[in-house]
């Protein structure tokens, strides 16, 4: 996820104490109606494929999304095939080439008659607002921001400046992730609508994990997105955002902005598997029987949107998603393993890994290393608790930026053009020279409990998903699913990971790397350029934890 940047934070708050004054929101509009979903249909075709698939006597199906091609193909598969609603729920759209690909199918449904509802968190839209007030322009589609910026709106700098008196409300973000089709399909997990989530950027590049759903655990996510929908915490675009320009001229820009996007995601071969034997998304909606699926009970959780008056900050509302992962926890019976991009565990944190330790339990760690961070400081806060956790025993691996990024590189399918011959290239225009300089950064938030029970969802274990932003997550009852997970998890520790052993006396660290096919041994944290570390050195010190 793209946290928040508290370097230029920092510069602001000193620039803008001088000059700002405090800006405040608009009062709700008391025109505004309740807003509900559509539920699904078998008088749809997605509503049919979806009741075709999820066999009598089952609560739910789905299927796991690790590729980013396939995971973005099952979006713009829906959005393609919808015919009465579509509900989307993200943290980040970005305006980059893979925000206008999803946008564009979103456009084309509504000129078909879908109903679009599109809830944006308001951190990153200052580079996208124009994009979404053009998209609103069209008929059938309305857009809204969660906990907007009321004012300076054009830059991030500004927006943070003439809201540093409001800083407590501001700091409270939806980090939410679902995308939900006809009431009949959803697609929930760790990716953000940008290019780096899809294997898009060339200076860095997210392994991530979405899951395609259909059966009871849709409506539960209809009735969380319809929580958010219609909270006073949200706002129509058009209260917040003025276009002078004409609804016909904004479709105009709309079109001609999102253009790039149609060439970015071919559509994968239909007969094409992913590494875990499914096929496209869009090649089996074409076919006239029920989708590949696995199958089992899902708990749908979220954060209530009033948590961002403040109500979680003590770390004790037990209705926190992070409260509720916790408890799962707790119930392991042999063995935990878990992936996440931030870890920042607090003593509470700490604790529970004691407790679980102390009770036989086995924990299994895969995190970013602070070369591979793109946020160092979550990076340097989840440091001072490598040596407590490995002597509790707990295993930990750090992301290895350049074998990770060589083993997306092997699953996504991007062609190595790096051995002469130049011409390899995707149907995008991705080659490996184009993505040399790219770093590779693991985003999947993933936990696999005694092998059997699993979590998917957007929270990272960290102080700021538990207390500040609000999450969705799903806790799946699937030993099938958990054997997937597990593989995706194990495969990158095994290929794309420094393993890191602690040296005593002196709780020393080493990082040891074997990605190459032969034990390297780093005795300081591997990969860190003078920049990070002199980021750390004069910015870190005056970072809160419970910030990150």
């Amino acid at each position: 996820m793209k946290k928040t940047c508290w370097t230029p934070l920092l510069i602001a708050a000193l620039l803008m104490l001088l000059l700002q004054g405090c800006a405040s929101l608009p009062p709700p509009s008391q025109s505004r109606q309740a807003d509900t979903s559509i539920a699904a249909s078998t008088g749809t075709a997605l509503g049919r494929i979806a009741a075709q698939s999820v066999p009598a006597g089952e609560s739910s199906a789905f299927r796991p999304l690790p590729l980013s091609a396939y995971s973005m193909d099952a979006r713009l598969a829906l959005a393609r095939h919808a015919q009465s609603s579509l509900d989307l729920q993200y943290y980040l759209l970005q305006n980059d080439v893979t925000g206008h690909a999803l946008l564009q199918a979103v456009k084309d449904a509504a000129l078909r008659g879908v109903r679009v509802r599109l809830l944006v968190d308001d951190m990153y839209t200052a580079d996208s607002d124009g994009m979404l007030l053009a998209l609103a322009a069209y008929p059938n589609v309305q857009v809204r921001l969660f906990n907007p910026f009321p004012a300076g709106r054009s830059f991030a700098l500004t927006r943070w400046g003439f809201s540093l008196l409001d800083f407590s409300r501001v700091n409270h973000r939806m980090h939410n992730k679902m995308f939900i089709a006809d009431g009949a399909f959803a697609v929930a997990g760790g990716r953000n609508i940008a290019n780096e989530y899809f294997f898009h950027d060339k200076e860095g590049n997210f392994l991530d994990f979405d899951l395609l759903l259909a059966g009871a655990a849709v409506p539960k996510m209809q009735a969380v997105f319809d929580t958010y929908w219609n909270s006073p915490h949200v706002y129509p675009l058009h209260e917040i955002e003025v276009s002078q320009e004409t609804p016909q001229a904004l479709r105009d820009s709309f079109d001609k902005l999102v253009a790039d996007g149609e060439a970015a995601y071919p559509t994968p071969p239909p007969d094409s598997p992913d590494l875990l034997g499914y096929r496209p998304l869009s090649g089996d909606l074409s076919r006239p029987m029920p989708l590949k699926m696995l199958y089992g009970h899902v708990d749908v959780f979220a954060d209530n949107p009033e948590k961002v008056g403040g109500r979680a900050e003590q770390g004790d509302d037990v209705s926190t998603v992070t409260s509720q992962v916790i408890e799962a926890m707790r119930a392991a019976r042999s063995e935990i393993a878990l992936s996440t991009p931030y870890f920042i565990p607090g003593q509470r944190g700490l604790a529970l890994f004691g407790e679980l330790r102390r009770a036989g339990r086995r924990i299994s760690l895969l995190t970013n290393s602070l070369s591979s961070n793109d946020e160092p400081f979550a990076s340097a806060a989840y440091a001072r608790y490598r040596v407590p956790m490995l002597k509790l025993g707990v295993e930990i691996d750090e992301v290895d930026a350049s074998q990770l990024k060589q083993l997306a590189m092997r699953t996504t399918g991007v062609p190595n053009d790096e051995d002469g011959s130049g011409d390899a290239k995707a149907a995008s225009g991705i080659t490996a020279s184009s993505l040399k300089n790219a770093v590779g950064r693991s985003h999947a938030k993933l936990l696999v409990i005694d092998r059997r029970r699993s979590f998917v969802g957007s929270m990272n274990m960290d102080l700021r998903s538990s207390r500040l932003n609000t999450e969705l997550g799903l806790i799946i009852d699937s030993p099938a699913l958990a054997k997937d997970i597990f593989g995706l998890i194990d495969g990158a520790r095994a290929s794309g990971t420094y393993h890191l052993r602690l040296l005593e006396p002196g709780d020393r660290l080493q990082w040891i790397s074997t990605g190459s096919g032969t034990e390297e041994i780093h005795d300081h944290e591997p990969e860190v350029g003078l920049g990070t570390r002199l980021q750390l050195l004069f910015f870190f010190p005056f970072v809160s934890e419970g910030l990150l």
